[in-house]
């Protein structure tokens, strides 16, 4: 049967479920592990922060490997690899935040096997794909559309997390007692990872591999020489190890934000949560006209003086709850608009670099651009959560002492400003890189 080459909006949203499914499990690692580890599992900051580098170590192994047995397979591995894995994806995800009753020391123990168990299944799924896109269509517009519902289908899963999380937990537990709370993320996890699993196996069934990469047969050493040269490929991953840092403060470490800098609780910051996947959603669903003004480039830049002038805002705030809504929403906004193109651009430089060295290297391009993710998440979790040490936080505590306040608002503020800030540099170097085209 003749495969039409015109995407069907079936066919993006389904590519956009597996963001979704991403969304739902890895957001939940991003946006409440931590507080699951620090306030729900009893487990120490200091702890928390090797906890989450030692994982992103272990990620340094997985996601090249997956990556190269994509490119030595070839394209039409990637849709059986997804259906494959769908299962596995919800089970490592569960059993991450199965709070076993151990001692301390096996505490920590338990917690660092089952979130690297976890990394690994995500990288063995979520690597294939973040390749699917560019070969399921080789023309611009459907890749932004492509990576528009997939950011859409992040904001979903994360609007998800963020509103109902802190409720769920609570209600399902049937109180707020250190059990009943764990009792809670048991239920919720589950019900969460059953949906994730389902959501992969709706990509496998309906994604079309249009324009499948043959099977490579390079050595390894010849895929690194070619992605060495792929100079764009470069600027890629340095801005999305930024932006992850910036995506990575948001989510999470606003619960301490709010408790330390604003007096809020955990619920308040859930609805902060829940606006901030409102606002992102609306940012990505905005991408596709941004670009066709401004074009890619220019929309990225664009995106990042309005998260420049909201960290900014959110500083000057203090703890006026109204002032920070100001600047929370068009930072929420500003990294919607965003969260597309670097995944776009990435497609384009993959495309370039085999045009310039005749060698395919989109699985393990994709995945140490999925590896630089996971190190910028797993770098920001270390900093952040020595941060908490360092201002000597206490967890379950109503109160906190004032001297916390600088500590998280370095977290929270300056360090993914100095992000945003430096991101405007590998932009400009894009533009210059590649003049044949505008983007």
């Amino acid at each position: 049967m003749a495969i039409s080459d015109t995407l069907s909006f079936r066919e993006k949203a389904a590519y956009g479920c597996g963001d979704l499914s991403s969304n739902l499990m890895w957001g939940l690692t991003t946006s409440y592990l931590m507080f699951y580890y620090t306030d729900i599992y009893d487990i120490p900051p200091s702890s928390v922060a090797w906890i989450l580098l030692v994982a992103r170590l272990f990620d340094s192994v997985c996601d090249p490997a997956i990556g190269y047995v994509v490119d030595r397979a070839g394209g039409l591995l990637v849709p059986h690899l997804i259906r494959r894995l769908a299962i596995p994806f919800g089970l490592s995800a569960f059993i991450c935040f199965l709070p076993l009753p151990l001692s301390p020391h096996a505490r920590v123990l338990w917690a660092g096997a089952s979130y690297i168990l976890f990394g690994a299944i995500y990288s063995c799924i979520n690597t294939p794909y973040g390749a699917l896109a560019t070969m399921i269509s080789t023309a611009q517009q459907d890749r932004v559309e492509l990576n528009t519902f997939r950011m859409m289908g992040c904001q979903i899963g994360q609007f998800a997390v963020a509103l109902l999380t802190i409720p769920a937990i609570d209600w399902l537990g049937g109180g707020v007692s250190g059990a009943q709370r764990q009792k809670g993320v048991v239920l919720y996890v589950l019900a969460l990872a059953i949906a994730g699993s389902l959501m992969w196996r709706i990509v496998s069934r309906f994604c079309v591999v249009r324009h499948a990469p043959p099977p490579v047969q390079r050595s390894a050493s010849e895929l690194i020489r070619a992605l060495i040269g792929n100079r764009r490929w470069h600027l890629c991953n340095i801005l999305v190890f930024f932006q992850f840092i910036g995506i990575g403060t948001l989510y999470g470490f606003v619960i301490y934000y709010v408790r330390v800098r604003l007096g809020g609780s955990e619920t308040f910051a859930g609805e902060l949560l829940t606006l901030a996947t409102v606002m992102g959603f609306l940012g990505a669903a905005a991408t596709p006209s941004c670009v066709k003004r401004a074009g890619i480039v220019g929309t990225a830049i664009y995106s990042l003086v309005l998260q420049v002038v909201a960290y900014g805002a959110i500083d000057f705030a203090g703890s006026d709850r109204t002032a920070f809504y100001v600047g929370f929403i068009l930072l929420s906004l500003a990294q919607g608009i965003a969260s597309p193109l670097y995944y776009v651009l990435l497609s384009r430089a993959i495309d370039d670099g085999e045009a310039e060295s005749d060698v395919n290297t989109a699985g393990l391009a994709y995945a140490i651009n999925t590896l630089v993710t996971k190190v910028s998440m797993g770098a920001t979790g270390f900093i952040l959560a020595f941060l908490l040490s360092g201002g000597h936080y206490a967890p379950n505590l109503a109160e906190q002492s004032p001297g916390l306040i600088p500590w998280v608002t370095t977290g929270f503020v300056w360090l993914p400003l100095a992000t945003a800030v430096v991101q405007f540099l590998p932009l400009s170097l894009w533009s210059r890189l590649a003049p044949a085209q505008r983007l």
